[in-house]
């Protein structure tokens, strides 16, 4: 059999996986063409998310600013009342600790975003001190009750040194409230008003602390280098070596300079001496204890607490209602005596740091509770004439 001469034809390649895929189908529906131009899963999944969260922010930040005009609409007119010539602005002193297991920066934060702009919008004048430890906040309200009543004892005088100086002292608003935020800061204030109507009017004596002194033993000094004039020259050259060898180390450096803190007076300072306090010394200012205003603060710690911390991100207009009717109270000043269930303020925060310390206890005295105020929610809240003016127009 002899073979072809005609041309070769070319055999197409098979493939392994069978015959070629057919071309899809153009989409001729609205729904075919809109899932067409869709990005895919995983886009989709990325902007849902960024859209969820954005949405969430924005309609936080939305009500928030809202619920804050609201607050600020009700205490306006506290503002734009006037006041005579020699009147000051009222002030508030306001006490920020920190919360148990937590920075005082939260507190920080929290009286700067729902307490301050109330504060500001009714024309409150205020004076932040910070407790940056355990019973210092106690110390300090409990200092400046005692000073007013060694004031109207005639102990001491109601200026300073520097204003006793200065020919003419200038005018300066005088706290009339405190304000505290949570209840670690309110037992604390309270605390302080019973230790400073208990202590006594004289300072205490200082307690003298004998100075110790340590016996040293006294050094030999290194003999000086000779200056013979018959001294050889062989003995001339070695002089260097000589002074060489004489040189301290720094290690011998280091351990004069210990003996000569050894040689020092060692002065103790003496420890803050206490005030001695007793029922006998009990008195109040003249002007009386100032009232408090109780400011709810709960700081949410802890992977327990994680789901609430969740949602009060992105729904913090609720403490701009929850700490702004509380703000409020101070603003309006009007005020009620203190009850025996009226320590019992901001229970409701113990569970929220029992990991960290142990339940507040307040322990005072009836009638140094007597004497203390709290602010209350005014019967009337002035309104503001914005809807007369606006039909008057």
């Amino acid at each position: 059999m002899e073979p072809s001469t005609g041309p070769i034809e070319a055999i197409p390649p098979t493939s392994p996986s069978g015959p070629p895929p057919a071309p899809k189908p153009v989409p001729t529906t609205i729904s075919g063409k809109l899932r067409a131009r869709l990005p895919s899963r995983g886009w989709m999944i990325f902007w849902a998310t960024v859209g969820t969260l954005g949405g969430l922010v924005t309609r936080d930040h939305y009500l928030t600013v809202a619920a804050k005009k609201r607050v600020a609409d009700k205490v306006d007119v506290l503002a734009k009342t006037s006041c005579g010539v020699q009147d000051m602005p009222r002030k508030v002193t306001v006490y920020l600790t920190a919360p148990p297991g937590d920075g005082i920066h939260k507190t920080r934060h929290y009286f700067k975003q729902f307490v301050k702009p109330v504060f500001d919008a009714a024309a409150l004048d205020y004076e932040v001190r910070e407790g940056l430890s355990e019973g210092q906040i106690q110390a300090m309200v409990a200092a400046d009750v005692r000073r007013k009543r060694r004031v109207a004892a005639g102990k001491i005088s109601e200026l300073t040194e520097e204003e006793q100086q200065k020919p003419m002292v200038p005018m300066k608003s005088v706290s009339d409230g405190i304000v505290v935020l949570g209840r670690i800061a309110l037992g604390e204030v309270l605390q302080g008003y019973n230790d400073g109507c208990l202590q006594s009017l004289d300072d205490p004596e200082p307690i003298i602390v004998e100075a110790k002194t340590e016996e040293s033993t006294t050094q030999e000094p290194a003999s000086e280098p000779s200056t013979d004039s018959s001294q050889t020259p062989e003995a001339s050259s070695s002089a260097p070596e000589s002074v060489e060898a004489v040189t301290p180390t720094p290690e011998d450096t280091k351990a004069s300079t210990e003996a000569k803190k050894d040689t020092k007076v060692e002065e103790e300072k003496p420890a803050p001496v206490p005030i001695p306090q007793d029922e006998a010394y009990f008195s109040v200012p003249p002007t009386g204890l100032e009232p408090v205003g109780y400011i709810p603060f709960k700081n949410l710690t802890g992977f327990r607490n994680f789901h609430k911390k969740l949602f009060a991100l992105f729904n913090s207009y609720d403490c701009v209602e929850y700490a702004g009717g509380s703000v409020m109270k101070v603003a309006f000043a009007q005020t009620k005596d203190m009850e025996q269930e009226d320590l019992n303020l901001g229970c409701d925060e113990e569970p929220l740091f029992q990991k960290y310390r142990g339940p507040v206890e307040i322990n005072i005295l009836d009638r140094v509770r007597e004497q203390v105020k709290l602010f209350v929610t005014p019967d009337n809240i002035p309104e503001t004439k914005k809807a007369d003016d606006e039909d008057e127009q």
